[in-house]
């Protein structure tokens, strides 16, 4: 197996729900390019269409991560998704790739050739809840929780390896968990994913 030494580096306590931010950050630093994560996220498309919440407290609209961060990375955010990453990636390296529904096989060749992955998962390590939203213009978007981003680092039959920037007991350098566990959270996470070749 090809273990990646991706460097670990902690959201906490600037980015409450940077990961995606930071996750790039360590990738980055893999490389050698020691660019601090508060600049990450200074660099990445907004989405700043406010947060409406039904009588119930649902989510009723927000906006879309395809287009931008939704939300606030210092506070209460949600996520970016691989396409307006890879636009901040791209400032610094060429050759990223944002996936979207790739099987899980396809991360592990780019990682097994010695490229860290961001992959979107969940902050528990465990299947997540499923949610959606529209946009002002009515567009679903599908936003499960608690979601994370994570920095795959390496997998062999058994297990998958990853930098996870939280600051929870599960979380830290080259955590595990298993691979058949770890797939079925990636897919329930809608399969997203962006390698930093």
């Amino acid at each position: 197996m090809n273990q990646l030494d991706v460097p670990l580096i902690k959201q906490r306590p600037e980015l409450p729900t940077g990961c995606e931010a930071v996750a790039l950050t360590m990738a980055l630093h893999y490389y050698g390019i020691n660019v601090d994560k508060e600049k990450i996220v200074a660099q990445m498309p907004r989405d700043a269409t406010p947060l409406t919440r039904d009588e119930k407290g649902t989510i009723k609209t927000w906006g879309d991560p395809e287009a931008g961060f939704v939300g606030d990375p210092y506070g209460d955010g949600i996520t970016i998704n691989p396409n307006p990453l890879k636009q901040v990636l791209d400032q610094y390296r060429s050759g990223g790739v944002a996936l979207y529904g790739a099987d899980f096989s396809v991360i592990e060749d780019y990682v097994n050739r010695g490229k860290p992955v961001l992959v979107w998962f969940t902050i528990s390590h465990e299947m997540p809840i499923l949610r959606y939203w529209y946009t002002p213009a009515g567009k679903s978007i599908f936003a499960p929780r608690p979601l994370h981003c994570i920095v795959v680092t390496g997998s062999d039959g058994h297990s998958v390896y990853f930098n996870d920037c939280e600051s929870t007991e599960r979380s830290g350098k080259d955590v595990t968990v298993e691979r058949k566990k770890f797939i079925k959270i990636y897919d329930a996470m809608g399969r997203r994913a962006l390698v930093v070749n």
